[in-house]
């Protein structure tokens, strides 16, 4: 059995519109940015399914107040949270303890319960902190059909045991959990141990012998009676005349209090106690109890009876992690998500987990992930990680994208790029610019053109904002109008309006004419005109271009010197004098302009002559010889930020000047 399903509804940051999360795999990943209300959805499932009062405990604070609400002037406010529990083929032994408060959504539908909590709260002139009542009921409507009176019938307590939730918090304390006291993993692991009458017996009798050996030191009897006569000196109560020294607790029960885990070998020649570990092994060590609580449960449960399932094991175990990253090396998060993927297969468990850290994010899979984001009215919004279908060739690419970049879950802002080159360039301008990525939650994310609708798609869903500079490649193949036509349809996917994106001074473009865009031409003056006017109308729409070729053409065009000077002592490339060697000359250039623009038919006639007899030998040099980033590193970094400044690209002015406007 599994939680398909929860629904939440005026608990904390959730609003007063139901936020519903529906789960497909059994580990789920709630990610955001901190306050976004992951803890919140962890603590709605421990108030519903919590295995104490205290866990199950309603305050006031829990019922969501809005953001231009006055509180004073509440008088009533209700909350609820609701869980679907499905059952799968295997888990026939689950169904008995349900099967009176199941329900179908047709006649050959799955079986699933629904329980639901619900609480309301009431000012109350005799209590300050006003009334709240809560009720817990199965719910057996099914989904999407109207609840009709009788439709609730109440959750018995002694159901709770056949749920439980295992709560780790983002701040761990492992030496609480190691104590036999009611609630701890500790107290729920050592219960299982069955012991016989016979062995009680024999284990009290032999601390008995412990005892009286102690009490037969000479020097025993000498502390003993010291206590005792200072004792009775302070005061004449007959009730607590002697004290007795000894190891307290003779019985197996209190023995197990006494119980403690040592750590060794240590180096140090002792053993060392759970407290005595650093931060990050403690908090591993605690995900160790609760690991072990399942094994224990699941191995012993191999012994049982089928009749006594549900009854001595719960039939579902939630585990509910804040944060697993806290205190742990990123390099050993892996063993931590590949532990909890283990958990999350078991038939009897499921893991929940809240994080706000890339470092965990790139581990998961992008299906299993829930996106949590406060809106302008501070209210808790859930959106899924929005994919292409597996069966598409962008799936692949999409789902590697992600992985490879997860800071765009959590960024205000994603800037995209072709590649490493934007980058670097992005980093140095940063502070050029006075616009600074890391203060602002600004991302940088070298996905490329290819199926760009598809990471379009995605970030819109996230209602993350997003810039893309891509490569205009003109005279490359696909280049040029090419790459315009492809922006413009990947616009019209992801819901911009044909009519308004296609507007011409001849009216609307058709769809024929678009689909031909790619063959115009570019062979005099009007034609570049046209294209960069197109360039230009992209730009409301947060698509910019590296003009005419690629960013690497872009900065070697606007900074030639100081890229002339970025060569080892008797390097460069060797350039024949134009007038002395004329024919060398040609063929050098000639080759310059096939290999920059990856075409043994490019002549490079919609460049200037500059542009193909020098930048772009000086092109081959820098970025087809050697390392594009590199390059870049090292002549940006020569460079002041007024060198930078006085001849900086427009485009990156645009950029800059649109990032300023979207994230203030």
């Amino acid at each position: 059995m599994r939680i398909s399903k929860v629904k939440i509804k005026g608990f904390r940051s959730f609003g007063p519109d139901e936020v519903e999360i529906a789960f497909k795999e059994k580990l789920a990943a709630f990610i955001g940015l901190n306050s976004a209300g992951k803890t919140s959805a962890l603590e709605a499932l421990r108030k519903l399914f919590g295995s104490s009062l205290t866990e199950r405990e309603i305050s006031r604070q829990d019922f969501h107040i809005g953001k231009d609400e006055n509180f004073e002037e509440i008088s009533e406010r209700e909350l609820s949270i609701e869980v679907r529990i499905d059952f799968s083929e295997e888990e026939q032994e689950a169904v008995p303890h349900f099967f009176s408060n199941m329900v179908v959504d047709d006649l050959l539908g799955d079986l699933y319960i629904r329980i639901r909590l619900n609480a309301t709260w009431k000012k109350s002139k005799i209590v300050p902190q006003g009334e709240i009542e809560v009720r817990t009921n199965f719910i057996i409507t099914p989904e999407g059909e109207q609840e009709q009176e009788g439709s609730k019938r109440p959750f018995p307590n002694h159901y709770r045991s056949l749920i439980q939730i295992l709560y780790v918090p983002a701040i761990r304390r492992p030496a609480e959990q190691l104590k036999y006291a009611s609630g701890s993993i500790m107290h729920r692991v050592l219960r299982k141990i069955k012991s016989s009458d016979e062995f009680k017996q024999e284990f009290d009798e032999k601390i008995g012998e412990i005892n009286d050996s102690f009490k037969g030191l000479p020097e025993f009897n000498t502390v003993q009676t010291s206590i005792t006569e200072f004792w009775q000196k302070f005061h004449k109560d007959e009730r607590y005349r002697d004290a007795t020294l000894g190891f307290g607790g003779s019985d197996f029960d209190s023995i197990l209090k006494k119980l403690e885990i040592s750590f060794n070998p240590t180096g140090t020649h002792k053993s060392f106690g759970i407290d005595e570990l650093g931060e990050g092994y403690r908090s591993m060590f605690y995900l160790t109890l609760v690991c072990s609580l399942l094994d224990v449960e699941e191995k012993l449960a191999e012994t049982e009876d089928s009749e006594t399932i549900g009854t001595s094991r719960p039939l579902l175990t939630i585990l509910a992690i804040e944060e697993p990253e806290n205190h742990i090396a990123p390099q050993l998060l892996g063993r931590v998500i590949k532990i909890l993927k283990t958990i999350s297969e078991k038939e009897n468990s499921q893991v929940f987990l809240s994080s706000h850290t890339s470092a965990i994010v790139k581990r998961l899979e992008p299906e299993s992930i829930f996106h949590f984001r406060i809106t302008e009215k501070y209210e808790t919004e859930v959106n899924v990680i929005l994919l292409p279908e597996k069966t598409d060739e962008s799936y692949k690419y999409v789902k590697e994208a992600v992985h490879n970049y997860p800071e765009i879950y959590f960024a205000r802002l994603v800037v995209i790029g072709e590649g490493d080159s934007e980058e670097v360039i992005f980093n140095r301008l940063m502070s050029v610019m006075k616009v600074d990525f890391d203060d602002n939650i600004i991302t940088f994310a070298p996905l490329g053109h290819r199926f760009v609708n598809h990471i379009w798609k995605l970030l819109s869903t996230l209602h993350i904002p997003y810039i893309t500079l891509l490569d205009l490649d003109i005279e490359r193949g696909g280049g040029g109008w090419g790459r315009v036509k492809y922006a413009i349809q990947q616009l019209i996917k992801v819901g911009v309006v044909k009519e308004t994106i296609l507007v011409t001074t001849d009216g609307i473009l058709s769809d024929d004419e678009l689909e031909d865009m790619h063959t115009w031409s570019l062979t005099d003056k009007d034609s570049i005109k046209n294209l960069n006017s197109w360039v230009d109308m992209l730009k409301p729409y947060n698509v910019f271009y590296s003009n005419p070729l690629d960013l690497d053409f872009l900065m070697l065009t606007h900074y030639p010197e100081f890229y002339k000077k970025a060569i080892p002592k008797g390097g460069g490339p060797r350039i024949p004098d134009k007038v002395k060697e004329p024919d060398e000359f040609s063929e050098k250039v000639e080759a310059a302009v096939q290999a920059t623009l990856k075409s043994e038919k490019a002549t490079g006639a919609t460049y200037s002559d500059e542009e193909r007899e020098q930048l772009m030998i000086w092109y081959n040099y820098h970025f087809l010889g050697r390392g594009k980033p590199a390059t870049h590193i090292q002549v940006l970094s020569s460079m002041s930020d007024k060198e930078i400044e006085d001849n900086l690209p427009p485009v990156f002015s645009d950029i800059f000047n649109r990032i300023s406007l979207m994230v203030n």
